[in-house]
């Protein structure tokens, strides 16, 4: 794939988000000062140069992450993935600082037209809906992933895919799905806030959930029952563990998964088999 020149703007949010300081260094060494680095691309794409596909490492770090070894075990994308989010958490309040880095654009100030303000409130331009929260999609069909808006602590907020499947036995399964391009933190790093936007948005009792967390990409196929010691009514969602899914964990749900993601008439198919007859009620939500 052809390098794809990584734009000013986007240089300075990432430098602003990790106050340059090499997640590796700093998580694996206790290194916690600035760093002398450079800007690396997490899934080895040179040609995908957005900023959720970037990290800063040291020197040291970044030739070894790009580099290929045959004796010792590089890192791997899920590992440097992981601790530059981690990093991003370590300064919330550097999504301040990185809403002013979207201001420059290949060296090009760009300004807020407050005319725009100005029509929005007019009461004839019947336009203020455009200032309200976005506001999910309800489901109404089972058997079909959904795109999932969710907030992070640190500011760099994301977008999963979430599929529910009403058991028989009155469980509710919940398939969340990280999405390849997904522009914040993984669905991992988040996943105790992530789980309560999910239940208190569609109103899921604590009791009756079953959490699967799948990755879906050509570099691994990973499904995970999360499971927490701490949960609503108790307090917020707490102290999770990832079990990776077996067959018998499969077959208790009376679910199977399906080894690739389709699009029909531009929808997305389910990323499970059901093993059990589907009932009307379970239809809406």
């Amino acid at each position: 794939m052809a390098r794809v020149k990584i734009s000013s703007s986007v240089q300075q949010q990432v430098l602003v988000a990790s106050h340059r300081r090499c997640c590796l260094c700093y998580f694996l060494s206790d290194v916690k000062t600035e760093r002398r680095g450079q800007l690396a691309h997490v899934d080895r794409d040179a040609s995908n140069s957005k900023f959720e596909n970037l990290v800063f490492l040291c020197l040291e770090h970044h030739d070894i992450y790009d580099g290929r070894t045959s004796q010792s075990k590089g890192f791997t994308e899920g590992e440097v993935r992981h601790w530059r989010d981690e990093l991003y958490a370590k300064f919330p309040k550097s999504d301040a600082m990185l809403s002013d880095a979207f201001k420059e654009d290949e060296g090009r100030e760009i300004s807020t037209v407050s005319s725009y303000d100005k029509i929005i409130r007019r009461p004839s331009s019947n336009l203020g809906f455009l200032r309200r929260p976005w506001r999910y999609s309800l489901w109404q069909v089972a058997n079909k992933p959904e795109y999932f808006a969710y907030k992070a602590r640190n500011g760099c907020d994301g977008v999963c895919l979430i599929e529910r499947i009403n058991l028989p036995d009155g469980r509710i399964v919940i398939v969340c799905i990280q999405t390849i391009a997904n522009p914040g933190m993984s669905i991992t790093n988040c996943v105790e806030t992530l789980v309560f936007q999910v239940c208190e948005r569609f109103e899921i009792p604590a009791d009756k959930l079953v959490w699967l967390e799948h990755y879906d990409s050509r570099h691994h196929d990973e499904w995970n029952w999360v499971t927490f010691k701490v949960q609503p009514p108790r307090g917020l969602f707490a102290d999770p563990s990832w079990e990776p899914m077996t067959k018998a964990m499969w077959e208790d749900l009376r679910l199977r998964p399906k080894k690739r993601m389709r699009v029909t008439w531009d929808e997305l198919e389910s990323k499970v088999t059901k093993r059990f007859s589907w009932p009307v009620e379970a239809l809406l939500d």
